[in-house]
């Protein structure tokens, strides 16, 4: 394995040296203009990377659609709440002994985790979908406000793959946000779409990732099982009646 690691690394440092020496006849590699060239040609393949992976997210995007990432999303649900019942049934008396236990708090943190995965990539699909949908997000969103023209001339990407690119600067546990983001991109009111609950639950991972359960008095917040069965369900039925709105306004296109 080591032989086959050093034999791709010269590789790559042989075709970086063709390519420099391409452009730069005769130059010492302790030169500037050598050092210039090395830099550039290292930000042209982090570049071709990058594209390469965006346009296979595209792909990902296009090929599974938003009712499948949907239908993933839950079964991923299903998933970590077998987990979890798992767990209980090997772990009961230390479970219920120490209920704000590790494992609790990693298995309730996960599921906004999942939640925030949900949220980024069908906010993606449906705008890779549809050209009204990315022509909204490109009219729409506040962290495009900020681009600047010579960042997209100095990238190949298409635009749906820039858009992606800064959507996933985002935070998509910010729920109020990503709510108005999906009514952006739809064009449609979401007052009906009840967002409460998942406030609560991801400000509770919140304290649990950054405060280790704690609120900001330090005072420990206590998390039982059945603590994380209701956040499932709260996720659940989040996710459940965001997706009847993005059939709707599909289907009404």
């Amino acid at each position: 394995m080591g032989h086959l690691s050093d034999l791709m690394i010269e590789m790559g440092n042989e075709k970086m040296e063709k390519w420099v020496r391409d452009r730069l006849d005769d130059a010492d590699e302790d030169s500037i203009e050598y050092r210039q060239l090395v830099h550039e040609y290292s930000n042209y393949e982090e570049s071709l990377y990058e594209e390469a992976e965006w346009k296979a997210e595209l792909e990902w995007l296009r090929k599974n659609g938003s009712s499948n990432i949907h239908q993933m999303f839950i079964n991923e649900l299903d998933g970590l709440k077998a987990m979890m019942e798992d767990h209980l049934v090997t772990q009961h008396q230390k479970i219920f002994q120490f209920h704000t236990n590790m494992s609790v708090r990693m298995f309730y943190a996960y599921s906004v985790t999942l939640l925030e995965s949900f949220l980024a990539d069908t906010l993606k699909s449906i705008i890779s979908e549809d050209d009204d949908f990315l022509r909204n997000s490109i009219r729409k969103f506040k962290i495009l406000k900020n681009v600047k023209l010579l960042e997209l001339t100095d990238t190949n990407l298409d635009i749906r793959s820039l858009v992606f690119k800064y959507l996933n600067e985002f935070s998509f546990h910010n729920i109020p946000n990503v709510k108005e983001m999906y009514e952006q991109v739809l064009n449609v009111n979401l007052s009906d779409l009840d967002v409460s609950d998942v406030i609560k639950i991801c400000k509770l991972r919140h304290d649990i990732v950054h405060r280790n359960g704690r609120d900001f008095d330090g005072k420990e917040i206590e998390i039982i099982p059945e603590d994380f069965y209701i956040a499932i369900e709260g996720i659940r039925k989040f996710s459940n009646e965001l997706q009847k709105s993005i059939n709707k306004s599909s289907f009404i296109k």
